[in-house]
């Protein structure tokens, strides 16, 4: 893996599924977004395709720009870089490739980065028949590890 970063111009799961739901609403209300949904959001604003509307005397509301329509008609691709995908959160995607992990077999080192993997939509926690939790890919972090591990 280069010491760059590799620059992604598609939008995450998780964003994609917020464009979704922004372009087939009339707004979000921001005090119903989950924490996943919140990070999500910050990113597509620092892109412009997403905006914080406040109107007098109501709850501020999630809304997408006609940026943000307009990447969605391309297909969820931007002309400007979405993500930077580093090579710890590289190196995180072929640890969870080999196998789903449990909390603890994943290195401390790397916990904060299956984390943010987690809330992009390429890896998600699950739970075992004796309820134990572990982390996997999903199938986008299975295509973008296959793409970059040519």
């Amino acid at each position: 893996m280069p010491a760059k970063p590799i620059l992604i111009y598609r939008l995450t799961p998780a964003q994609i599924d917020l464009v979704d739901r922004l372009a087939t609403s009339d707004g979000i209300v921001m005090d119903e977004l989950a924490y996943p949904d919140l990070v999500a959001y910050q990113e597509l604003e620092k892109l412009g395709f997403a905006e914080m509307c406040i109107e007098p005397r109501k709850k501020i509301k999630i809304a997408i720009t006609d940026q943000g329509r307009q990447v969605r008609a391309a297909r969820y691709i931007s002309s400007k870089p979405v993500v930077r995908l580093t090579g710890p959160q590289f190196l995180a995607m072929r640890l969870l490739a080999e196998r789903p992990r449990s909390y603890n077999e994943i290195p401390a080192t790397m916990k904060d980065t299956v984390r943010r993997l987690r809330l992009r939509g390429w890896a998600t926690v699950g739970e075992d028949a004796e309820g134990r939790f572990w982390t996997a890919l999903t199938t986008e972090g299975w295509a973008l590890l296959k793409l970059l591990d040519y």
